[in-house]
């Protein structure tokens, strides 16, 4: 039998019952720099100051080979045109907050605002020019496998690494960047891979058959021995995902935020609107620098692999 009908509950002792703010904060996941740490950086020419930076290419025209027949005879010389591909610095962006004083002094000391919301600023610049060098597959029309009604299959893999073995573009110097989608869905199906991770194999997916050890939160290792990276940020559009395997010159960029390094972060009292402003900012710019020295791989946004 009951000792009351009315026992207290959470609603009346609510006066009396605390809450305790954890000093831990929950982060915000974004996507590694994978194309910026890849692509060709042209920051160290930036800091003399100019908005537009040349870089010559030798690789439009061909030298003739020649044959000396006849003794004696002149010679026939080459002058093979140098492409001329001009990069400019032209993107500012910034992210900025203000903390007024009577928060400032109210927050719990063990929560260092600028701290934690810098780091997030920061994290979504960078990801702001993993975009912008993404962006630039929408340039690339020399080389495009796969399309928008199917998953990236083994055959379409070989034909992108064969675009730019044939064009004796150097493999141990190109990437492969897919979208985690068509990675972990599309890829890992193929059945030769599993069927080879399954019976054991040791060494990177295709040649053994396995998957290599991940050497960072973003690469999956190697892809017919091309080192692999996966990101969110491969661009998706018309029901497809552009995903790339380019070589470190196919795309080029370059930083100009003063300081030197490729986000700026600024704080100072604001007397006008009494409080902390913080401005996080950043300067590039970024161009395709050579179109055949990338594949647009090609694959549906939505169909998984069987």
């Amino acid at each position: 039998m009951a000792l009351t009908t009315d026992p207290w509950d959470a609603t009346e002792l609510a006066a009396y019952i605390s809450e305790t703010w954890t000093e831990d904060v929950l982060p915000q996941y974004q996507a590694a720099a994978n194309a910026a740490n890849h692509f060709r950086d042209l920051t160290e020419y930036t800091g003399g100051g100019s908005d537009i930076f040349h870089v010559p290419g030798v690789f439009t025209n061909a030298f003739s080979v020649q044959s000396q027949s006849t003794q004696g005879d002149e010679v026939t010389t080459d002058a093979p045109a140098a492409d001329d591909i001009s990069l400019t610095v032209d993107t500012h962006k910034y992210i900025s907050t203000l903390l007024g004083a009577l928060q400032q002094v109210q927050v719990a000391k063990f929560y260092n605002l600028n701290a934690i919301y810098g780091k997030k600023a920061g994290d979504t610049l960078v990801v702001d020019l993993e975009d912008a060098l993404f962006a630039l597959w929408s340039g690339l029309s020399t080389n495009s496998i796969g399309d928008t009604a199917t998953v990236l299959n083994d055959a379409e893999i070989r034909r992108s690494v064969e675009k730019l073995a044939t064009a004796n573009f150097p493999l141990l110097e190109c990437r492969w960047f897919l979208h985690t989608f068509v990675y972990w869905v599309q890829v890992l199906a193929i059945a030769k891979y599993a069927q080879f991770y399954q019976k054991g194999g040791t060494s990177s997916i295709v040649v053994d058959g396995n998957f290599s050890p991940q050497n960072g939160p973003n690469n999956q290792g190697d892809l017919y021995g091309i080192p692999l990276n996966t990101s969110t940020r491969v661009v998706s559009g018309l029901q497809t995902y552009r995903n790339l395997l380019a070589h470190r010159d196919t795309f080029g960029f370059a930083h100009q935020t003063p300081g030197g390094n490729r986000i700026r972060v600024q704080a100072a009292p604001w007397l006008a609107n009494i409080g902390i402003l913080v401005v996080i900012d950043t300067i590039y710019g970024v161009k395709e620098l050579r179109d055949a020295a990338g594949v647009v791989v090609n694959a549906n946004n939505a169909f998984i692999g069987s």
